[in-house]
């Protein structure tokens, strides 16, 4: 897996799970293999303290975070600074730039002073899916197709951290690799109140369908609402003015943490509740599933979309229309009244879980 050369990671976003998975393919290279290209935004961020703070590795910055001058100019660095493999852990909107950029051949066209390219796609929604279409999606295939076409240069794609889906439409021979998710060390579990809990984690958003959640909360007197991590503007918004949420807020069954956790504190959360919610049906995988099954945590999830087939398959949770708040709350009932089987589901999903997939395929020589 580890390369003579150094390998050039660039990532201009710090928020979500996207330094995480830096750190991962940091910790697969030895020290001295690390070349880590960043914007300042990026380098000063929480989030680059917390997962790549303690880690030895050289970080060249970049001097945008946009994506058509950050890219030419991370080939550019990398290429300059000799390494050997050049490697976009979430390339989505890098396709375009970086197509253009080999393609103008404005670092020459000697192989050799080129490093090689891996590129990981995140998301690879089409048309007449579960997302609302966009000019991108009908684009991107082609754009992935032409890329692939040219020499030393790789395209893989982002899977369920179950290994379910191992081919997209509209992306033919673009393997996949699995969402890096590690179980956790086992920890004693935070004591129950003996109230059922149900929580939402991670970058808390819009997309994450909280009112629902609430509405769904509010309908029954049995339940509590944990939210644990960073609420974007919206969602804090809806918390402060929601007659629901105040309702459960004055009755102590709203918990709200709104801040970047650390890793303990994430675990801690997450153990802390019987069912994670996980109420979006976009057609992407997610990280949360798995890290509540890695815990023996059923999900709440969505009954349509890549989320919806996890949950089939793996039968780790239930799956509700997520814009119904009481076909959640029906959902919840079934959840809570078959709690055990869910749990004993989850727990021997996490069996899949690991890193090694995701590592070795963007570190490695696969083609």
């Amino acid at each position: 897996m580890h390369h003579s050369r150094s390998t050039a990671i660039v990532e201009l976003e710090p928020l979500g799970h996207r330094l995480r998975y830096v750190r991962l393919l940091l910790l697969g290279l030895s020290p001295t293999q690390r070349l880590l290209l960043v914007p300042p935004s990026v380098a000063a961020s929480p989030e680059f303290v917390e997962h790549l703070g303690d880690l030895d590795a050289a970080v060249v910055p970049l001097s945008s975070d946009d994506h058509d001058t950050a890219i030419p100019e991370a080939v550019a660095l990398a290429t300059r600074h000799g390494a050997g493999h050049f490697v976009v852990p979430e390339g989505d909107k890098a396709v375009r730039p970086l197509l253009r950029t080999l393609l103008r051949g404005t670092l020459g066209r000697s192989r050799p002073r080129r490093p090689a390219i891996t590129l990981l796609l995140m998301r690879t929604a089409m048309p007449g899916g579960s997302e609302a279409a966009t000019v991108g999606m009908a684009l991107k295939p082609g754009l992935v197709a032409a890329l692939r076409r040219l020499p030393a240069v790789r395209v893989l794609f982002l899977t369920d951290a179950f290994g379910v889906v191992t081919r997209r439409r509209g992306f033919p021979g673009v393997e996949p690799v699995r969402d890096p998710v590690v179980p956790p060390a086992e920890l004693p579990a935070t004591p129950r109140s003996g109230r059922a809990r149900v929580g939402a984690f991670g970058v808390i958003s819009a997309r994450k369908n909280v009112p629902v959640l609430v509405r769904a909360a509010a309908s029954r007197d049995d339940v509590d609402v944990v939210l644990a991590g960073r609420c974007e503007p919206d969602v804090r918004e809806f918390l402060a003015d929601d007659p629901d949420a105040a309702r459960l807020r004055a009755a102590g069954r709203l918990h709200v943490d709104d801040r970047l956790l650390d890793e303990a504190e994430f675990d801690a959360a997450l153990r802390s509740v019987d069912v994670a919610a996980v109420l979006h049906d976009n057609d992407a995988p997610s990280g949360i599933v798995a890290e509540a099954c890695a815990r023996g945590v059923p999900v709440l999830g969505p009954d349509r979309g890549w989320i919806a087939t996890v949950l089939d398959v793996t039968g780790c949770g239930v799956g509700a229309s997520v814009g119904n708040p009481t076909d959640v709350a029906n959902a919840l009932t079934q959840l809570l009244g078959d709690h055990e089987r869910y749990v004993v589901s989850a727990r021997k999903a996490a069996g899949a879980l690991g890193a090694d997939d995701f590592v070795g395929g963007l570190l490695g020589d696969r083609a």
